[in-house]
């Protein structure tokens, strides 16, 4: 009789079971994650992948760190480009944002979504997220400089521009809103809202108290 096959030794079970998560949230099979289906996908025991990761939570904060770094590149990539005045980047940040939501449904979901990685995120995942907020912040603080927007507290600004992003990528991606085809001019409509939100004034700001 042949012997059993030992399944717990894989050569990268933790980069194996971090791949294959990736693999389910691009198939948006996010709420089908479990350790078990894992073990079972990467033919290892149940156990083994406990080994590695306590809890799925923190599988999948592991994940949301990296897509968390994915995400930050793009607008790192955005933010650093030569050739196209700040003005011009900053509006590319923010349709940079609204793509990521849309083509990574499930990804965005982990990215902030406190339920899926626990209250208690890891060291790792909090420090991505700081970052990528940190790439909005210099847009605006070159903005700033260059007197394209407001001479405004960077953080409050940043703080008005990532809600808006993220209120309706949230909205998109949950599918309490859906653009028909040909309305994806919805985007750039709010696109143009923030940026006019940010602008340069001589008038007096209105508002609650103003």
């Amino acid at each position: 009789m042949a012997e059993r096959k030992d399944t717990y030794h894989h050569p990268n079970l933790r980069e194996a079971l971090i791949q294959e998560t990736e693999k389910m949230l691009a198939g948006c099979q996010l709420d089908s994650i479990t350790l078990q289906e894992l073990g079972l996908r990467l033919g290892v025991t149940r156990s083994a992948p406990y080994r590695h990761f306590a809890s799925k939570n923190l599988l999948l904060c592991a994940v949301a760190t990296r897509a968390c770094g994915c995400f930050r590149g793009l607008l790192h990539a955005v933010r650093t480009q030569t050739g196209l005045p700040p003005e011009a980047r900053l509006r590319q940040m923010v349709m940079t944002y609204f793509s990521f939501a849309l083509e990574n449904p499930d990804r965005y979901r982990l990215l902030f979504r406190e339920p899926l990685v626990g209250e208690n995120q890891t060291p790792e995942l909090a420090e991505s997220r700081a970052r990528s907020f940190t790439e909005l912040l210099l847009m605006l603080e070159e903005c700033q400089s260059a007197g394209v927007t407001r001479q405004d507290d960077k953080e409050r600004q940043a703080l008005f521009v990532w809600s808006t992003m993220h209120g309706m990528s949230s909205l998109l991606v949950d599918k309490h809103l859906q653009l028909a085809e040909g309305e994806g001019n919805c985007l750039a409509f709010l696109c143009d809202s923030i940026l006019r939100g940010l602008e340069v004034s001589t008038q007096p700001l209105g508002g609650i108290g103003g």
